[in-house]
């Protein structure tokens, strides 16, 4: 299970987003490439960075970190972003990929957008964002149906 936890900055600039129904989409996503027979759950904690770009740092534990850049205010941006660093996340937990100079090269940009863990992680944000925010849509008016359905009605049935 994944467990996204926004700071309070990020939940109001992004307030409607719902990060319960969220982490969902990321729980699907997570188990369809972690295969363990006992499955662990991960917190990943969002935070704004002042920087121009978002980042994950490989770390250990099941409390991360994914530092989201704060020149960010679009959802869609959010949601691209947080795709990429969750694929970073990925890399180090699932697939457990050194952070070598041959899988990750940043002394040139070039050398470091074709670097196979940047590759992978811009191939994956690209393919996955439009799937990713229309699961998310689709689960958000199931949840308000189902809360809708989940109200005490008593003797009142029609």
């Amino acid at each position: 299970m994944i467990i996204l936890k926004p700071t309070i900055k990020v939940r109001k600039r992004f307030s409607k987003i719902d990060f319960e129904t969220l982490s969902l989409v990321y729980s699907l996503l997570f188990d369809n490439v972690y295969k363990a027979k006992k499955k662990r759950n991960y917190t990943l904690y969002i935070k704004f960075v002042k920087k121009e770009y978002s980042y994950y740092t490989f770390q250990p534990g099941k409390f991360v970190y994914i530092k989201m850049s704060s020149v960010i205010f679009d959802d869609k941006q959010f949601h691209s972003h947080l795709l990429h660093e969750f694929r970073h996340f990925i890399q180090d937990k699932v697939f457990r990929i050194p952070l070598t100079k041959k899988n990750y090269d940043e002394t040139t940009l070039k050398s470091y957008l074709t670097s196979p863990v940047e590759a992978d992680a811009e191939w994956f944000e690209m393919h996955s964002t439009p799937k990713v925010i229309k699961l998310y849509k689709k689960l958000l008016k199931v949840k308000t149906s189902l809360k809708k359905d989940c109200k005490y009605i008593g003797n009142k049935i029609k």
